[in-house]
């Protein structure tokens, strides 16, 4: 079964000895040499791909027979044997020898390109829709401003105007926030540096003091468990600012709100909760669609609905998870997976 899995695999898969001689191929490997079984079983493997020394291939050939570590290589162009195609190499120790699986990306990659094309046009797009009408906007909300303090409204048109003023505000509003969203999806990964739970902590607390004071919030934090990550501050803090002031602005009026905030290291990386006993949110019907551009559960209060968007685009750009439980009227807790260093 196994010898009949190898022959009918679309990747070519070849066996070489300790002297890097074929010992066997595969169909697909005979295709990708272009050569018999008979004229190639036994020669080297310079002989068969007469690119491999030059490529550096052979050196890592040669590594993986010496040290028995696994070689990978996600991009291999060989345009001189068989036109400008790329592989995907596989090289790991037998009792042999080395066995080699090569699989052709080639459509893969142009179909990457294609993709990378396309999605940096539609940045483009969406840089001038969001971006390019933050003036004409502004020019707009200033000439309704000098109309109305000039008194060229008369007084039975003036409830529709103020009408037009707010949504001429709303869409400014709308169009600020698109422009917040594309600048954290720009800079999704920079580098990571040893951060402080605490400080970080303390740094958003600066930053939302008046929202804290009016609240009348108390905030818990207890980072023993695990005080210090390898992650972006800006990043970090900016997951930490939006859960935090979420909490705050949807807390219960009939209780004295508290936020607790816990941090938790295991084998498979580091752990962020974040509890509140504010309004909570009804999740059976929309549970999947929380973290949508826009998305708002509550609508009693000002709010953009783009806040637990940026948070799950910033942790899932981490290799992250994050998790939400919610009831009504008891409050709402974010279980966080931040990645692993």
């Amino acid at each position: 079964m196994l010898k009949q899995f190898i022959e009918n695999s679309p990747d070519s898969i070849s066996v070489y000895n300790k002297k890097l001689h074929l010992v066997e191929i595969n169909t697909a490997g005979l295709d990708l040499i272009q050569k018999t079984r008979r004229q190639s079983i036994g020669e080297s493997i310079k002989t068969l791909a007469p690119d491999v020394e030059k490529s550096g291939l052979l050196k890592e050939y040669k590594e993986v027979i010496k040290n028995g570590k696994p070689f990978i290589s996600e991009d291999v162009s060989n345009p001189r044997q068989i036109g400008n195609k790329q592989f995907s190499v596989r090289a790991f120790n037998t009792e042999e020898g080395l066995a080699i699986v090569t699989r052709d990306i080639t459509a893969l990659k142009k179909t990457e390109r294609l993709l990378i094309r396309a999605n940096k046009r539609l940045e483009e797009l969406n840089y001038i829709a969001a971006h390019d009408m933050k003036a004409p906007l502004t020019n707009v909300l200033s000439l309704t401003k000098l109309i109305d303090e000039s008194g060229g409204i008369k007084e039975n048109c003036q409830e529709l105007f103020d009408k037009l003023i707010t949504s001429i505000k709303r869409m400014q509003h709308t169009i600020h926030t698109l422009n917040d969203v594309m600048a954290i999806q720009e800079d999704l990964l920079p580098i990571d540096e040893e951060l402080e739970f605490t400080e970080v902590l303390n740094n958003v607390k600066n930053n939302i003091a008046t929202q804290i004071i009016e609240a009348k919030v108390t905030i818990r934090a207890d980072f023993t468990k695990a005080p210090y990550i390898n992650y972006p501050q800006f990043h970090l803090q900016s997951i930490l600012q939006n859960l935090l002031s979420n909490a705050i602005k949807y807390r219960d009026p009939n209780k004295e709100p508290l936020i607790e905030i816990e941090t938790l290291k295991k084998d498979e990386g580091w752990y962020l909760f974040i509890k509140d006993n504010g309004l909570g949110m009804d999740l059976n019907s929309s549970k999947d669609s929380i973290f949508r551009l826009f998305k708002r559960m509550h609508t009693h209060v000002e709010g953009s609905g783009v806040g637990l968007y940026i948070v799950h685009s910033l942790v899932e750009s981490h290799g992250g998870t994050i998790e939400v439980t919610s009831e009504i009227n008891k409050g709402t807790t974010f279980k966080i997976y931040l990645g692993y260093e």
